[in-house]
């Protein structure tokens, strides 16, 4: 298929690759970490993400929207991981709380550690439809805008989305320190 776009080279795309993808790797697994919960799936998560943008570089017009076009990436991906794992659920009595995803921190002490801990689980703890745009704007640092790019929403119920989400974290973070 004849786009108007020659292909890249080997050479060429590895660059492209380091210049404009890998700047966003430590947003990327932030935010992956914070979809999935552990760090050997945000890994995963990540490569996977980088693997599939990698192959698909020359799709990326526009370098100044590789952040934005490497998030899209990154949902997607998670999305697809998610529907896949979805019907192969199975969860056992015994692998409750692995299969929820829960950080535990048993090892490190301290209240900062316990609030982190609470925050991480009460965003582990949203619905998809609200934890997507908490990472997206308070992890990753996107705009309205750029949010409803990579969720391919209107920017109105991105707000919306985000006002939701806020609320839901106030309230369980408000139970929990009951």
């Amino acid at each position: 298929m004849d786009n108007g776009v020659s292909p890249l080279t080997d050479a060429a795309r590895a660059q492209r690759f380091d210049e404009q993808i890998l700047p966003h790797l430590t947003a990327l697994y932030r935010a992956a970490l914070r979809l999935v919960g552990t760090v050997p799936d945000a890994e995963d998560l990540v490569q996977e993400t980088c693997l599939r943008a990698f192959r698909a570089l020359d799709q990326l017009r526009e370098p100044a929207a590789a952040k934005v076009w490497v998030f899209t990436v990154l949902r997607s991906v998670f999305l697809h991981r998610a529907k896949r794992r979805a019907a192969d659920l199975v969860v056992s009595v015994e692998n409750l709380d692995a299969a929820t995803g829960k950080l535990r921190w048993h090892d490190r002490s301290g209240p900062r550690q316990v609030v982190l801990e609470e925050v991480r689980e009460a965003i582990l703890g949203l619905p998809l439809v609200y934890r997507e745009p908490i990472v997206l704007a308070h992890i990753a640092g996107f705009s309205y805008r750029e949010m409803a790019e990579i969720l391919e929403v209107p920017v109105g119920t991105v707000m919306s989305r985000l006002f939701r989400a806020r609320g839901l974290l106030r309230r369980t973070l408000a139970e929990s320190s009951r």
